[in-house]
């Protein structure tokens, strides 16, 4: 059976990342969209664009220009917590 891959959500919980990390995440994603994977102090790496590309509701409200600068740091930030990150 394959191992599971955790989320950063399940990382959360698992106290391996923080809530500051990950708005840490978010706040780098709304900066820049073009920027590079956030690396967490556990080593473990998202790529913020791929997590949004993954979610398909986050893909199509952050296409929206009318879409408030509250509701896009949300839909990033939920797209972080539900991206599954890589360890290096």
């Amino acid at each position: 059976m394959a191992k599971e891959i955790p989320s950063v959500g399940d990382l959360r919980r698992k106290a391996v990342v923080t809530d500051e990390e990950i708005e840490a995440a978010t706040a780098a994603y709304l900066a820049d969209e073009s920027t590079k994977p956030f690396t967490f102090k556990s080593g473990h790496t998202i790529k913020e664009a791929k997590a949004i590309e993954m979610h398909l509701q986050a893909k199509k409200l952050l296409a929206d220009e009318a879409a408030t600068p509250g509701l896009r740091r949300t839909t990033v930030m939920t797209a972080v917590v539900m991206g599954l990150p890589v360890q290096v």
